[in-house]
């Protein structure tokens, strides 16, 4: 899917949802990115069958964005392509050594969206789970010294991901947060978005002759 048919698929509906298999995974994050340019908001991204992924976007109504979009439609038009959205900074860079690239921000976007759907009690009940299935086959194998000590030194990893588990999610979510907001800005200054026209004199205005 290149990028005028992942644009395609953003044409106003109220959701949209898009299937990647195999490969095809690797440009979740740039249709990602594309459908929040054009107004849309990441839903979900989750499982879809055996090797399989889906990302639901539902539409941003919000003037902001419906703003944006008509922004971004307009300079790639211009240009003809979805590079003009990711074009160089002209001049010195003031966000920092180099720009945020629009993938890596929707990277981040999904990682919040995951985050979201992920309560830290489920990592800590698998991992303790799983550091008690590999004790269990360490007491089972006793007569194997290898295996023992293999097992054993698996589920004191699996009891260390439950203890810090939850702190490093934590703050992978808050550097994927700032990253996002970050991000924001940088469009925000790189790619202003004209406010929105004026509306049109009611009647009494005309009747004053104002």
């Amino acid at each position: 899917m290149n990028d005028e048919t992942a644009a395609a698929e953003f044409d106003g509906r109220p959701t949209v949802k898009l299937v990647f298999t195999g490969f095809g995974s690797l440009r979740a994050d740039r249709i990602t990115w594309i459908g929040t340019e054009l107004g849309y908001a990441l839903s979900a991204d989750e499982p879809y069958g055996r090797g399989q992924r889906r990302l639901i976007f539902v539409r941003d109504d919000s003037p902001a964005s419906r703003q944006r979009a008509q922004a971004t439609l307009t300079r790639v038009q211009a240009a003809g392509t979805w590079s003009a959205v990711t074009q160089p900074w002209p001049g010195p860079v003031p966000f920092g050594p180099s720009l945020i690239h629009p993938e890596r921000a929707a990277r981040a976007q999904r990682g919040i969206k995951a985050y979201e759907g992920w309560h830290p009690a489920q990592l800590v009940s698998l991992c303790c789970i799983a550091a008690a299935g590999f004790f269990t086959l360490a007491w089972a194998a006793q007569e194997t010294a290898p295996a023992v000590v293999g097992s054993c030194l698996a589920g004191v990893l699996f009891l260390v991901g439950a203890a810090l588990g939850p702190r490093y999610t934590r703050k992978w979510h808050q550097k994927n947060r700032q990253l996002l907001e970050d991000f924001r800005r940088q469009q925000a200054a790189q790619f202003p978005v004209p406010p929105p026209s004026p509306p049109p004199p009611g009647p009494h205005r005309d009747q004053m002759g104002i």
